[in-house]
């Protein structure tokens, strides 16, 4: 082969595989490649986080920043006023939304949109990353993975349900294991990186930081992936590598920005009083084991648990791979090992290890929602399916497939043949398991016969195909005159009344993102970031009653359990007028009749009641506090914390500059 043949070929391995990644993307948002303008959303949901949160929160930073020339360290528009910089939904130091979300040159819908795409792109990206440099697979295993992790039903579940943060920083999670790994292999020659090497010790440090930044809970299950790997790597070496301590500090100097202020207000808020209940809110159900083999279209995000059923036979055939493999036993120990206690932590109260660890791990119960580990299930199953790739290539003459193989290559399609003949009917799980098992089983032994690329690419079509059929049934689009329809014409009223005054409604009947739309301030609010002062007081407010403290809740006004329609929830509730008065709450609006003398029905707009507040004091013009009508300071908050956190940032950015200073003048002289 010519030079030039051999050039081309090797910038084709170069540019490929990212194109490929970028062309998976875009189908798997197609609902919104087809409408950028338009909002993702989880088909049939009545309400996502995207609206309830993330969009209101870069709308108001957009206009403090750009409109009121601030930086936005307290909200005044939800719960009367609450700390943003110090709230880790606010997004504000994950550097990506500045590039999508809070620059005003884009729609804001067109930058979630663009957002999403990028980030999907970038987690197939990164273990396409990590299985080639860390795993030292070949391209089609390194694709496989890429693949099976970028089109997790998983990761388009949540993305559905408006997580925005948590996908985010899904796609940082294989970039922190590869320089976990790399920095490994460089300090088994050295004690400490130098040169170029310690860019492993920065690029990490930098990730699992703006995981940090993007979702607090993800970067800690990276956190448990990459101290267990460190473990099993330092007993495989018998010593630590300081290197890997130094990361974790450069780390959390370079997050200070977000966790320290979000530490300095931990005690004030609700959600530092989390019982085990509260913690292990929608634990995994065993019998949602079962998603790993039959898919759940259309099912609850926290509760998906289907990584397909090629991945899943790929992972057993690459845990095999690996095990075989000289020197490489570890690596199908760790990955093994890590798919099943996340798998059992995600059982929460129903397996027992959630239970026990949040009894001797302190602060664990602010993680919440157990099953948010199986992102370390659906990244672990997706090496171990690339690593299938590099199993020996069999001698022709032998057997096409073993007796247990065999077995299931006929049992899958007579198990859904007989379902079908039994009730009549055949769900498209149960179609997909028959056809994708034998599929996935004959293709992986037709590999070794001849045409191994060709089998390869045939297998990775079949784990798209097969993620892309439950996919397309987690996501939609819808158009931003549906989203905002709720509560729009009520909004839009009381805009146009004079002067400054907050609203309150028992049945959130001006959602959050409409509410921001118009400028209008609420006293009650949708957020885990709750001022337990303010959460206690407006609780007794909205006529609910309590005394003492009050319990976790993500809505305030906090809603019975088992609550199906929000809009009426409270409709046997009386507010106080006197004591939302007090806030400034001159209307209160609700989609059921309230009857009390100090509330006078005011106008009917959009099938909701607006009734006018005789009791309503001026709202106290306060900077970062919460002030009743009589002068009384509910809550002041000092935004210290925040600088000093910006101070600690800064000044990690600035030793990392001088570290580069320095190995770039060392770099020449050391060789790599």
């Amino acid at each position: 082969m010519s030079p030039f043949m051999r050039s081309r070929d090797a910038k084709l391995l170069t540019f490929a595989p990212p194109v490929y990644l970028l062309l998976l993307a875009l189908f798997l948002l197609r609902p919104v490649v087809a409408h950028p303008t338009w909002w993702l959303w989880s088909p049939g949901a009545e309400h996502s986080d995207l609206a309830v949160t993330h969009w209101p929160n870069a709308h108001f930073t957009r206009r403090s920043l750009w409109e009121e020339s601030r930086f936005p360290i307290w909200r005044p528009t939800i719960m009367s006023g609450t700390p943003f910089a110090a709230n880790p939904l606010a997004g504000l130091y994950y550097l990506p939304n500045w590039l999508f979300l809070f620059l005003p040159y884009l729609p804001l819908e067109t930058g979630f949109n663009l957002s999403a795409l990028c980030h999907l792109w970038l987690a197939g990206a990164t273990m396409y990353a990590l299985m080639r440099r860390g795993f030292e697979s070949g391209t089609w295993g390194a694709l496989a993975a890429a693949s099976a992790y970028q089109a997790s039903p998983k990761l388009l579940a949540h993305l559905g349900a408006g997580h925005v943060g948590w996908t985010q920083a899904w796609a940082w999670l294989p970039l922190v294991i590869l320089c976990v790994l790399r920095l490994g292999e460089t300090t088994q020659r050295r004690i400490w990186p130098i040169g170029r090497e310690a860019r492993w010790l920065v690029v990490g440090s930098a990730a699992l930081a703006l995981q940090f930044c993007a979702d607090v809970r993800l970067c800690l299950y990276t956190l448990i992936a990459a101290v267990t790997l460190i473990v099993v790597c330092s007993l495989r070496w018998r010593r630590f590598p300081l290197a890997f301590a130094t990361m974790g500090v450069v780390a959390a100097g370079l997050s200070a920005c977000q966790w320290l202020p979000m530490m300095a207000m931990l005690p004030e808020t609700t959600r530092a009083s989390l019982g085990l209940e509260d913690a292990a809110v929608w634990s995994l159900p065993w019998r949602y084991l079962v998603g790993l083999l039959l898919a759940d279209h259309n099912g609850f995000h926290e509760w998906m648990t289907y990584a397909g059923i090629s991945t899943l036979i790929l992972a057993i055939a690459g845990a095999g791979t690996l095990w075989r493999a000289e020197g490489r036993r570890w690596q199908a120990m760790w990955l093994v090992g890590l798919a099943a206690g996340a798998a059992w932590f995600s059982l929460g109260e129903h397996g027992g290890l959630f239970g026990a660890l949040w009894r001797i791990v302190p602060g664990l119960g602010l993680l919440r929602v157990p099953p948010r580990a199986w992102v370390l299930v659906v990244f672990a199953l997706s090496v171990l399916a690339g690593s299938a790739f590099e199993g020996p290539v069999r001698r022709r003459g032998r057997r096409l497939l073993r007796p247990l193989e065999l077995g299931l290559v006929v049992l899958a399609p007579l198990l859904a043949a007989g379902f079908w003949l039994a009730r009549g009917m055949l769900p498209l799980n149960l179609l997909m398991f028959g056809l994708v098992t034998p599929l996935t089983l004959v293709i992986c032994r037709l590999r070794a016969e001849g045409r191994p690329n060709v089998t390869n690419a045939a297998l990775i079509l079949l784990i798209v195909a097969d993620l892309a059929v439950v996919d397309g049934t987690l996501i939609e689009s819808r158009a931003p005159a549906e989203v905002f329809a709720a509560g729009r014409a009520a909004a839009e009223w009381l805009a146009a009344r004079p002067g400054r005054f907050r609203i309150y409604s028992p049945g959130y009947s001006i959602p959050q993102h409409v509410a921001e739309l118009y400028g209008l301030e609420l006293a009650d609010g949708v957020d885990p970031f709750q001022l337990r002062v303010y959460a206690e007081y407006l609780t007794r407010a909205a006529g609910l009653g309590v005394s003492g403290e009050v319990g976790y809740s993500v809505t305030l006004p906090p809603l019975p359990e088992g609550t199906e329609d929000i809009s009426t929830a409270l409709a046997d509730v009386t507010p106080n007028p006197e004591l939302l008065g007090q806030l400034g709450v001159r209307y209160v609006v609700s989609a059921f009749p309230i009857t009390h003398p100090a509330l006078s029905e005011h106008h009917q707009v959009g099938g909701l009641y607006v009734y006018l507040n005789s009791l309503a004091q001026p709202v106290q013009p306060a900077e970062n506090s919460i002030v009743l009508g009589d002068g009384t300071a509910l809550f002041t908050y000092d935004p210290l914390p925040v600088y000093i956190g910006w101070g600690c940032s800064a000044l990690t950015i600035l030793a990392l500059s001088v570290m580069a200073v320095v190995n770039l003048r060392r770099g020449p002289h050391v060789r790599n």
